[in-house]
């Protein structure tokens, strides 16, 4: 080891190593404020620590990691990466796969073959499998990156399954505006009347509507936290610009609103409690997702003969606009969401079908 003198008075102490990499002789430094017996042994004891974190490499491509273990580790990543129900979400979905695919099956010895024969044993609906297969590359598609995966080279002769039902449950996504009008008609709750009719015409997710307060709620509406569904634990919303985002409040959204502050206002002589919740439930405190769930499954499969989740709210949003002329991407960002699938998906396929009452109408005239 020896010292350098920087230039602004403090010190460096230095000392070389093989770069196991590489194989190439590298400089490790630490600083040091003053050049003394007492900071060179503590220097030396810092470099040797640095020197052997330096040395050992990273990679664990060559360790027999299992399928598992692969999981636990993409799902701790998940974790610091995404939302809370995201990673619950994918949390629950990989568990599944591990079950099908074998906790104990080596990683790096994973084939197209060996999956496809996994999942034709495993006996579920195409349209599950297909979930496993996109879940299944995408996390060893991050081991690949993470160096726990040598090769995913085989993921690519790994197709989607024939699913020849996807464009029906497209369609069962959402509700177009004749049957939103015939549910919110129908519903005799007030407070889960307003509450559909609030996701419908915000496109909040269920959590982000759980977590709004007054204050949140203006000309826009701030969208920067959600509630767990299950604890109702308050936490920062998605850590992407698209996420963390502002609702406009347009003129029919802005009258909702207007219907909840009243309702709320009653409610609140009525019961006699106090809050600064948005939409409160009957307690006063946040609404329960669960009570919402169940009473809106209820009277979708009673109104429209086909259950629908508060999720489908949010997708509804998407086809009315998209039935308004609203381009995707600005879709895309009032939802919150930069990419996604289904909301493409929902836009395409209302648009198609604006052009095809577009050319029947053009087809029933004549111009000359």
């Amino acid at each position: 080891m020896w010292i350098e003198q920087t230039a602004n008075g403090k010190y460096k102490a230095c000392e070389r190593y093989i770069d196991p990499i590489s194989g190439k002789t590298k400089k490790a430094t630490i600083t040091i404020d003053k050049d003394t017996k007492a900071a060179r042994k503590a220097a030396q004891q810092a470099l040797t620590a640095k020197i052997e974190k330096l040395q050992t490499i990273s990679s664990t491509a060559d360790q027999d990691i299992t399928f598992k273990e692969l999981v636990d580790l993409y799902i701790s990543h998940q974790k610091k990466t995404t939302r809370l129900q995201t990673w619950r979400r994918d949390e629950n979905i990989m568990k599944n796969i591990s079950k099908v695919i074998g906790d104990d099956t080596k990683v790096n010895k994973l084939s197209a073959r060996y999956i496809s024969s996994r999942f034709s044993k495993a006996k579920k609906e195409n349209v599950t499998l297909n979930t496993y297969l996109s879940h299944i590359k995408r996390m060893l598609n991050w081991g690949f990156r993470e160096d726990y995966v040598r090769d995913v080279s085989f993921l690519k002769k790994l197709k989607p399954y024939p699913d020849a039902d996807r464009k029906a449950r497209i369609q069962d996504k959402f509700l177009d505006s004749s049957e939103l009008r015939v549910l919110l008609d129908g519903m005799e709750v007030t407070r889960w009347r307003l509450l559909t009719q609030f996701l419908a015409l915000s496109g909040l997710r269920i959590g982000e509507a759980m977590a709004l307060d007054n204050s949140d709620v203006s000309n826009v509406i701030i969208v920067n936290k959600t509630a767990d569904a299950k604890t109702q634990v308050i936490t920062k919303s998605a850590k992407t610009n698209a996420g963390n985002r502002e609702v406009f409040v347009q003129a029919e959204l802005k009258a909702a609103i207007k219907e909840i502050r009243s309702f709320v206002l009653r409610d609140q002589l009525r019961a006699g409690y106090r809050t600064d919740i948005f939409l409160p439930g009957p307690d006063g405190e946040r609404f329960q997702y669960y009570a919402y769930n169940k009473y809106l499954k209820e009277n979708s499969k009673a109104l429209l003969g086909r259950e629908i989740t508060p999720h489908a709210l949010r997708h509804t949003h998407v086809s009315l606009l998209a039935e308004n002329g609203v381009p995707l991407d600005v879709i895309s960002r009032r939802i919150g969401h930069e990419d996604s699938s289904v909301t493409r998906q929902i836009y395409l396929h209302i648009t198609q079908k604006q052009k095809e009452k577009d050319n029947q109408i053009i087809s029933e005239i004549k111009i000359i």
